[in-house]
Parts: structure tokens; C-alpha cells; sequence
């Protein structure tokens, strides 16, 4: 079963990432997800090692031109010259889906808090749909 999720992405980078709630962000569309799968458990070896996990994203026709629609007004409200959105749809979309799933950082003022951070990797498979892997670690 599928279980609907909300992609944005991240306008501005004026917060490191435990505070990144408190940039702008813009809608980019809805989404259906597939339960996780762990692809790799954590074997022990380092303590900071978390399991490896990864899923589907699906995107519906309705979805994919909301997406599309998203990038077309960013493009042309963004700043000339050097701009911080990708010139192709596909690796924004990419990126925005690895921002939403990505979790770096903790505001803890010592080390060995224990706070897991994930990061996200996303490969489109087909047109409309996306593997996530997300890979975990723990800060020890």
C-alpha cells in the first residue's frame, strides 16, 4: 500500500541543517510512498552506523504537471545569471525529494548525543518514479 506524502523544496540556505524548518520553502507536489525496505542492517562494526533503508515515490500525472508547473515559476522568479535551481526538471525534482528526506544535524552542545541524521539519495526509475535510499547514522 501506498501512503501519500507532501514533497517541498528548500528556497533559501541561511540555516544549517537542524534548523532548516526555519528557511523558506515552496510546494512542489504530493507523492505516494511504498513502506521502507531495510536494504542493510547495521552490523555493528562502528557504533555510528545506522541501518540503510529504501522505497519507492510515485508520482500521479496530476502530481508530475504540479511539479512541472512549480519549476516553470521558480525558473523565471529566480535570479538571473547564477541561479540556485538546477536547469533541468528532473535533477530540481531529484534534489527536492532529497531535501525533504534528508535529516543532518542536532542543536546538542556536546558531541556523542546519540542524534541520528539520515541522508537521501534519489534515482528516478521510470517517469514518474523515484528510488529513495536513505542511509542513517548516529552521532557517537
Amino acid at each position: 500500500m501506498k501512503t501519500p506524502t507532501h514533497i517541498e523544496t528548500r528556497l533559501t540556505h541561511g540555516y544549517v541543517g537542524s534548523c532548516a524548518h526555519l528557511d523558506r520553502w515552496a510546494s512542489v507536489c504530493n507523492a505516494r510512498v511504498t513502506a521502507p525496505q531495510t536494504i542493510k542492517t547495521a552490523d555493528g562494526e562502528e557504533a555510528s552506523e545506522g541501518n540503510t533503508s529504501a522505497f519507492l515515490l510515485v508520482l500521479s500525472p496530476t502530481s508530475l504537471a504540479m511539479a512541472k508547473k512549480a519549476y516553470r515559476q521558480l525558473r523565471l522568479k529566480g535570479p538571473r545569471g547564477r541561479s540556485t535551481i538546477p536547469s533541468t526538471f528532473t535533477h530540481w525534482l531529484r534534489r527536492a525529494i532529497e531535501t525533504n528526506y534528508t535529516s543532518a544535524g542536532c542543536h546538542h552542545e556536546y558531541d556523542c548525543c546519540g542524534c541520528a541524521s539520515s541522508y537521501a539519495d534519489a534515482y528516478q526509475t521510470k517517469r514518474r518514479e523515484f528510488t529513495v535510499i536513505i542511509r542513517r547514522s548516529y552521532n557517537y
